[in-house]
């Protein structure tokens, strides 16, 4: 259901539910489901040593785990959160850096969580927030940030938001996964 859903193929997410598994966070029951493990919810996902986890690892979760904030983003998020997430996409456009983009790209990506109101979604985010903020992941992250390719996660993000201002979950769903991939393309091609 989640490779469909998120357009994964099933080895994917096999992988990552693996790795969740593997590491306690999670625990399978066939026949019966997955399900959270009490040690997960003991475990602070944030400390994460940035040396272990991969882009290909990062984007799978954040393939996983940010299009499922948007339902939530709609249903619990006021007015002036959803106003704050349309400024910060805004100023992403008036960015004249690289660098300036990329702080505002953060700052959306983690206001967008924030307005989700699920803290332990939040705690998940801001850890991969920490990784992404890396000296390496920023080197990464900059050798393929073209300015053609922040134009067009500039535009993708505006579209976030305006499926969010319209409070359509499955679009803003959609297009997460879509910038996503996008994303998850220009990382791991280069």
């Amino acid at each position: 259901e989640l490779a469909g859903k998120y357009k994964l193929g099933r080895n994917t997410v096999r992988r990552a539910l693996g790795h969740l598994e593997s590491r306690d966070l999670i625990h399978r029951q066939v026949g019966r489901g997955t399900f959270v493990s009490e040690r997960s919810q003991t475990t602070a996902l944030g400390v994460m040593d940035v040396r272990v986890v991969n882009p290909e690892e990062m984007m799978e979760a954040r393939l996983l785990i940010e299009p499922l904030l948007a339902g939530l983003v709609v249903a619990r998020a006021s007015n002036a959160e959803l106003e704050k997430i349309k400024n910060l996409v805004l100023r992403g456009r008036e960015a004249r850096s690289m660098t300036e983009f990329e702080k505002w790209d953060n700052k959306f990506h983690r206001a967008f969580a924030s307005a989700s109101k699920n803290q332990y979604l939040i705690s998940i985010v801001e850890g991969m927030h920490r990784i992404r903020r890396s000296d390496g992941w920023g080197a990464l992250r900059r050798r393929g940030l073209t300015d053609d390719r922040r134009k067009a996660y500039q535009k993708e993000h505006e579209g976030i938001v305006e499926a969010i201002l319209a409070r359509d979950a499955d679009l803003a769903q959609q297009k997460i996964v879509d910038h996503l991939s996008h994303v998850k393309r220009n990382l791991l091609v280069e």
